[in-house]
């Protein structure tokens, strides 16, 4: 439905500053004498001046009488709304679907509104990229919109200026531009996949044909386009389908985390491999990849590259399946593993997929397209559609740097893009920026580009406005605003049309005045909103294409290179601040990284072999320099990491991201090539000193205790029960009472799936902006007192210097035990058992005796050591984003997960209003509604009919530490994993 419409909100009541008695009273007549310029020299008597004093003081009140400051402000009332809206339930939420632009390309979501103020995003089960999960990205976008350090007004050189001179330039400009049909004018604009914005372009090229437009994407797919070019002569976009493959090879391909329709990708290709849905006939997946990522860590079997030789590996694979193409000049793989690997995929042709990564070259994603012919998979496991975001007469930043140079360009209009900050070092791009004597900038933040602009122009939050923008699949999905912009910024399509004719504009009149040229049908009003209800333009998917392979592609190829010696500098997109749009997002920034548990920050990444040749540790400050620049930056030793290959994770470095992430790591765009933008050579040199890395987690491995349990298939299906252990026989803690069983008494519980946990931390920042966790900074991290209530741990095997190593994830929230440690030890009572067996806090009790956290063998309580939240904290808390529902913790108590008990509650009060049993599947906590592969169970154990119990029936589930025999309620599926056979020695 389209959004509510809001009336005006009246003024809160001023407060009073002082009190009438006592010490506030004389506090306050201190201060008024000081400003009437008469200041008083106290005696310490604040309860029983002189008379003289008193005398002194009311003459300074007397003087200061006519000013408004002295006077008590005039008692307001606070209208909520002039006219309430219709369907309005105070204190309920409602929700709307919408769009979250990750990466340029839609993800469905659901927008929670609480009267008017948008709190939570979660994903939209409707749309074909989400199906109802949400990742962190996603779910950070809420607190990026109420971000004070957002921009706030129009700028000119710097100043804050009136939108009528703005007008006022630009129709001038636009006379200039209209007389030279464009000549000197030049765009600037990163990927857009929006339709409606997309005509908007047109429009202003057929308008002024002279112009010219480049695209500057720091994270760019052009490999993708470059290679089905060689492949079938045109730029085409693969579509996979991961619901069918049953083997799948990667070339350098995150397509869980980082790549297009990631969420999809990762939920279809992950319930192949569930023991709990298939028990005999489990998905296997081989990893090629030169830094180890998400996709690679859930591999059966991994190798791991240097950058330049992920290609080499390619040729051999195609060369083990009679493709003649050159062969490498050095095997980077063993003979006996590609003929393994290759075999497997023979043996299920039709199901057989391999995926080139999007940054690896186009040489990679031909070689890769021409074995998926060969192994039948066009038309199955990968189709072909026209590009969801190609611009074929777009142009590249070295491009405009020689048109700049050459003085060509005279006017220069940039486009939601940070090209100061991202374009590669080799360019000098902020020198050449400066020789343009017009540049106009339009974006959400005064960043380092728009800072060296005549003209800025704030632009409004996907939350904000009217919009529309295409998913992976092509289809398309209309964004709509949950709130007025706060900023009062532009939509694209309002800057775009201000652009075209000085007027920008309604944006919810332009968005329906393009989709009205693309509905073909009678009742527009109908197509319009069902499309804003479900959160997707019907029948919108792009259609396939059919593809034959050219003739004489095999000749189009590069001829394969040595490769280079030394060592290899490799660049990659953070997970969470991507190529540093997001720097300033405090959730993003403290999210651990996947893998390396690392927050605040960005380190090279090194392999042990590399540390232990180098007598580095983790937080050893390097030299690190490549292509004559050079950079101090920390070192963190990573399992997995090529021995020979360094990495260093783009998106930090900030200079003007706003108080949250200017300073933040280092700028791996200083040491980057435009010519060779992946990957670099490079040497690094000890510098002898030490940083401090804030880590979540610094042990690589279990350490000898039972934490984890994982088993081959083989194993699996000899010993279903390998996971069991025998619980304890005696106890010194009491029977628990047993689960009860009528409709009116419920039992929670939670069980998660190890095999399906691909350790994302989408989960961790989901719970986060449900429960209202606050901020700490890098500091607070760096001495434990990270306040997430879930974490994400990740354990690689022993020793950790095992080159190709397996990866297992385990989310650990709070357990709510049965026999709860931390109950017997709580002095106040403030944590307690509730009825349905929920591990309670009670805030206003705790007084910080920290027990309960010293007795919890999980170690998954969060003590507030210091004020987090409020006004003087370092990440103050934003109180329009807080949920009602849940309690902002004050300094001094101890937190945790609660089951997301608000949302059990607000379940409860439906189901009892109706009159009916709370209904299976209609309770969802955060963490298990965000989680892409729905690896996260939860629901009433007292049900016979309930997922979480069917699957603590399951031979694999198991409870960590369950020789404490303190009876978790969150409880686990023990891993199981894939490997083939003929490679037992891998």
């Amino acid at each position: 439905m389209p959004p509510i419409e809001r009336g005006q909100e009246g003024k809160f009541p001023q407060r009073e500053l002082a009190g009438k008695r006592g010490a506030g009273y004389w506090r306050r007549l201190v201060e008024l004498a000081e400003r009437a310029g008469a200041p008083i020299e106290s005696d310490g008597a604040a309860h029983s001046p002189e008379r003289r004093r008193l005398l002194k003081l009311l003459g300074a009140s007397m003087a200061l009488a006519g000013l408004p400051a002295c006077t008590r402000e005039p008692q307001e009332t606070l209208v909520p709304y002039v006219q309430r809206p219709e369907m309005l339930v105070p204190g309920r939420p409602r929700y709307y679907a919408s769009a979250a632009i990750v990466a340029g390309y839609a993800q469905g979501v659901l927008a929670e509104s609480c009267e008017g103020r948008p709190i939570k995003l979660e994903g939209n089960p409707d749309h074909p990229a989400s199906l109802g999960a949400c990742d962190a990205v996603a779910q950070a976008s809420v607190l990026s919109l109420y971000d004070p350090d957002r921009s706030a007004a129009v700028r000119h050189r710097g100043a804050i200026a009136s939108s009528g001179e703005l007008l006022r330039e630009l129709d001038d400009r636009r006379r200039q531009w209209n007389a030279t049909r464009g000549r000197g004018l030049a765009f600037v604009t990163g990927t857009i996949t929006s339709p409606s914005q997309r005509a908007h372009i047109d429009a202003l090229r057929q308008r002024w044909p002279r112009a010219r437009w480049y695209l500057h994407e720091p994270v760019d797919r052009s490999g993708v386009f470059a290679g089905s070019r060689i492949l079938f002569g045109q730029p085409l976009e693969p579509r996979y389908h991961f619901e069918q493959v049953q083997v799948a090879a990667t070339l350098d391909a995150d397509f869980m985390q980082a790549q297009p329709g990631f969420l999809r990708h990762a939920r279809d290709f992950t319930a192949r491999r569930r023991p709990r849905d298939n028990s005999d006939d489990l998905a296997r997946l081989y990893a090629i990849e030169s830094t180890p990522g998400v996709t690679g860590a859930n591999a059966d079997h991994r190798r791991g590259l240097p950058y330049a030789q992920i290609e080499d590996a390619a040729r051999q694979l195609a060369i083990a399946l009679d493709i003649a193409v050159a062969a490498p000049i050095e095997k980077p793989l063993p003979e006996h593993w590609v003929k393994a690997l290759a075999t497997d995929l023979q043996r299920h042709p039709g199901a057989a997929l391999v995926i080139p990564g999007d940054q690896q070259p186009a040489a990679v994603h031909a070689l890769a397209h021409a074995i998926n012919r060969k192994l039948d998979a066009f038309g199955s496991t990968v189709e072909w559609m026209q590009p969801v975001a190609y611009d074929a007469a777009a142009q590249s930043p070295a491009e405009l740097v020689a048109a700049v140079n050459a003085g060509e360009i005279d006017s220069l209009v940039i486009i939601d893009s940070n090209p100061v900050y991202s374009v590669p070092a080799d360019l000098n791009f902020s020198k050449t920026f400066r020789k343009i004597p017009w540049r106009l900038h339009w974006g959400e933040y005064l960043d380092e580009t728009a800072k060296l602009c005549h003209w800025h122009i704030p632009a409004a939050h996907a939350l904000e406005t009217w919009g529309d923008a295409r998913a992976y699949d092509g289809s398309a999905a209309l964004l709509q605003p949950l709130i007025q912009p706060l900023h009062g910024g532009l939509s694209a399509l309002q800057f775009l049309q201000m652009l075209e004719s000085g007027k920008k504009g309604e944006s919810l009149a332009l968005l329906q005045d393009f989709w009205k040229t693309q509905y073909s049908g009678d009742d527009f009003e109908h197509f319009w909103r069902r499309s804003l209800r479900d959160g997707l333009v019907p029948e919108s998917a792009a259609t396939t294409v059919n593809t034959e392979i050219s003739p004489g592609w095999l000749q189009k190829l590069p001829a394969p290179e040595p490769a280079p010696q030394g060592l290899t500098l490799q660049f990659r997109p953070d997970p969470a601040l991507w190529d540093g749009r997001h720097a300033n997002n405090g959730w993003l920034q403290e999210m651990p990284r996947p893998l390396t548990t690392l927050t605040w920050d960005n380190a090279l990444l090194i392999s042990p072999q590399l540390a232990a040749a180098e007598k580095l540790r983790d937080g050893s400050l390097v030299k690190l320099n490549s292509g004559g620049h050079t950079l101090a930056v920390p070192v963190l030793i990573m399992p997995g990491q090529p021995e020979r290959a360094v990495t260093l994770h783009l998106g930090y470095g900030r200079t003007a991201a706003g108080r949250v992430g200017d300073g933040v790591g280092v700028s791996a765009y200083q040491l980057r090539s435009s010519q060779n933008p992946w990957a670099a050579p490079a040497t690094i040199k000890a510098t002898g000193a030490q940083q401090t890395l804030a880590l979540t987690q610094v042990h690589h491995s279990i350490e000898g205790r039972d934490l984890i349990r994982t088993a081959d298939l083989d194993r699996y299906r000899q010993n279903p029960a390998f996971a069991q252990h025998p619980a304890p026989e005696l106890s010194l803690y009491p029977e628990p009472e047993p689960l009860p069983q009528s409709q009116d008494r419920h039992a929670w519980g939670m069980v998660i799936d190890l095999s399906a946990c691909i350790g994302c931390n989408g989960c961790v920042t989901a719970c986060q902006a449900e429960n209202n966790i606050p901020v700490v900074g890098a500091d607070e991290v760096a001495r434990g007192h990270d306040m997430h209530w879930l974490r994400v741990d990740r354990y690689f095997p022993d020793p950790p210097t095992e080159p190709q190593p397996r990866t297992t994830f385990q989310p650990v929230p709070c357990m709510h035990c049965e026999n709860a440690p931390c109950e017997y030890v709580c002095p106040v009572g403030a944590t307690m058992h509730s009825g349905d067996g929920l591990n309670q806090m009670i805030y206003q009790r705790c007084v910080g005796t920290r027990y309960c956290s010293q007795n919890c063998p999980y170690k998954v309580r969060r003590f507030n050591w210091f004020d987090y939240t409020g006004s003087g904290a370092a990440h103050p808390a934003l109180p329009p984003l807080q949920n009602p529902d849940v309690t902002v913790r004050a300094r001094g108590v101890m937190e945790k997960c609660t089951y997301c008990v608000q949302r059990i509650a607000s379940v409860r009060r439906d189901a009892e209003t109706e009159h009916r049993p709370i209904r299976e599947g209609e309770l969802q906590t955060a963490c298990q509604q965000a989680c892409p592969t729905q690896a996260i169970v939860f629901g009433d154990l007292a049900r016979s009919d309930s997922s979480v119990k069917a699957l603590r029936a399951s031979p694999l589930n198991y409870a960590m530490l369950e020789d404490r025999n303190t009876r978790p309620r969150t409880t686990y599926l023990a891993a199981v994993h894939n490997p083939n056979p003929e490679l037992e020695d891998d």
